[in-house]
Formats: structure tokens, sequence, C-alpha cells
């Protein structure tokens, strides 16, 4: 991981207090999850089920309501508000040339990207997703890994990260969904997974292994954005009562360094995040699209049925199928 230190100051975004947020972002339609994060605790929704059954408010009525409520927005940066952030001009040049091929075997090889840039800028980074965080009180993460890079700035409060390596640890760690993490095939993660641990009291008898580990620290302040290496576990937890407000965005772990493009990439200056090319863009109203896969994998997926089952075009049966497989929404409604 690393701190890029004042990485937001004297953007706009560094002004965006409540009432700076009620008056020009009030209208934006947020995601909401719990304060303190609970995955696979379905009990940990209690209160933001009675709140938000939707689990969704626009930004005014999400600050006229949160203050001493377990509801913490956690959901995609709209384009009006990304103007007033910064993209730091060290995360350019990412390729839209070449990315690693992922359906090769390790060491991978290098095939073309799928997003080549429509304008012709091969130095910008092709960004997935990008988030907004807002909340005042205790929020804290569980121990989990993404699978993409991360960036995640902060533009209020003060927050403390860990992070451990799970490439040197991962047989030791007691994994909540086991087998997502591959370290001798790390680009096909089976999407994120977390550690069995409580945060807040981690019992080292029953995780004994965990004393053995080294491990990494930062404490950000305003200002300041975190790089996180994709895989990498992490846990966050707000230091400070007050109004926290933080932006991030991921990039797919397949991309690669372009030293030729980065030649030619304006590195003076940062540019805006609604500048970059993002593939999940949100307006602020409608369909918030967040979470969602690439789409190159569903393509994929499709084709494999296709190939399994010797059709030359896609069924209804087979569309069917990988639509409502697992835990998907269309699971519910397969004869609709």
């Amino acid at each position: 991981p690393a701190l890029l230190k004042g990485a937001q100051h004297g953007w706009p975004c560094m002004n965006w207090t409540r009432d700076t947020l009620r008056s020009k972002f009030g209208w934006v339609d947020a995601k909401l999850e719990p304060k303190v994060e609970g995955r696979g605790n379905k009990t940990a929704y209690r209160e933001l089920d009675d709140i938000a059954p939707r689990h969704r408010l626009n930004v005014s009525e999400y600050l006229r309501v949160e203050e001493g409520r377990n509801i913490y927005v956690v959901s995609i940066l709209p384009q009006p508000m990304a103007w007033e952030v910064a993209h730091p001009s060290v995360l350019l040049c990412g390729s839209r040339e070449f990315i690693a091929d992922k359906s090769s075997k390790p060491p991978y090889k290098i095939g073309k990207h799928p997003y080549k840039h429509e304008r012709g800028h091969p130095w910008m980074t092709h960004i997935f997703e990008t988030n907004l965080w807002i909340a005042s009180g205790k929020t804290r993460s569980q121990l989990h890994y993404d699978k993409e890079w991360n960036v995640n700035c902060l533009l209020s409060g003060r927050k403390r990260w860990f992070f451990l390596n799970p490439f040197e640890y991962s047989d030791d760690l007691h994994w909540a969904r086991g087998k997502n993490f591959r370290p001798e095939d790390p680009l096909n993660n089976r999407w994120t997974d977390w550690v069995f641990l409580d945060p807040d009291s981690v019992d080292l008898i029953v995780q004994n292994k965990l004393r053995n580990m080294d491990f990494y620290e930062i404490i950000q302040e305003p200002g300041d954005c975190v790089f996180l290496p994709y895989a990498m576990l992490h846990q966050v937890e707000k230091l400070t009562d007050d109004l926290q407000v933080g932006v991030s965005w991921m990039f797919l772990p397949e991309t690669l360094y372009d030293e030729a493009a980065c030649g030619k990439a304006p590195l003076a200056d940062d540019l805006p995040l609604a500048a970059m090319d993002t593939l999940y863009m949100y307006t602020g109203k409608g369909l918030i699209p967040q979470g969602y896969n690439d789409p190159l994998n569903f393509i994929q997926e499709i084709a494999r049925a296709m190939r399994k089952h010797k059709h030359t075009h896609v069924t209804r049966e087979v569309l069917t199928a990988i639509v409502t497989q697992d835990d998907a929404i269309l699971a519910s409604a397969r004869d609709r």
C-alpha cells in the first residue's frame, strides 16, 4: 500500500461540509450500508431496514436522519460530484493498449486491452467504478480484500488502516467463503472474501497465528489518498465522531503500466475524476450501478455455456441458467 499525502488539497471536494452537501448535492440518491460492517450477518441491517427499507435515500434526507443511527452512505460517486475530486496524475499510465491475459497461466501473457480509449488517450487508466462514503460516528469494516486495485481518498475525518499480505499468510487465515483467494493465480480470485474475526476484539487464542504475522498500519488524514494493491487484506476504522466524507475508485487487476503511453500523459496537473474514462458512471439519479461484474466476464460465461451445449446462438435456457445461478436476484423470479 501507499499513502499519497494531501493529494486532494486545493480541490473543491475538501469543502464538502454538511451544508455544502445539502445545498449542492442533496438531490443525489445514494445506497446505504450499516456503519459497522457485518458481512454474512443479516442482523447488522435491522436498523437500516427500518429507516430505509430500500437501502436508499437522497443525500439531504440521509444527513437529516443519520446522526446516532447505524446507516452509512456506501454508494457510487455521481459525475456532478466527481468534477470536484482530483485524480492524482501519478495514477495515470495504466495501459489502454495491452492488459494481462487472465485466461493464460501465471506468469500471465500480455493481450490486447478490451476497452481502448475512444479518443486515443492510451495513458488514461480505465476506471471500473467510483464510490462515495459519508457518515458520522463510528464506522468500521471487516478484514477483507477486494479483487481490484483501489484508491481511497479521505476528505474529512481521520481513519486508521490495517493491512495484511494474504500471499504470505493465506493458509493460516480463517476465510469466510474459502477458496476464493487464489495465491497461485491471483488475477482469477473469485471475487472478494473476508476473515472471520471481530476487529473490535481480536481473540489471539482462537486466532493465535495472527501473533506472528507482519502487518502495515496507516493513519489517513483529510486530503490523503490510500493506494491499495489488488487482493490486499485491509480493515478500516474511523477515529473521530465528526462527519467523514470520502471517495474511492477501482480499476481491474489486469491493468499494466505503459511506459510509452506515459510519455504523452498530462502529468504536470491532476485531472478531475469525472474526466476519467469510467465504465460504470452514475448521474445521481436512477439505477445505482454498484458492485457489478466486468461485462466481458458475462459474455465469456455465455460463450462457455454455448460451447458446452454445442449451441451456435444464445438460447433462452442458457441465458436463464446463467442469470439465475447462485444468489442472483433473478434466482427468485425464474418463471417470469
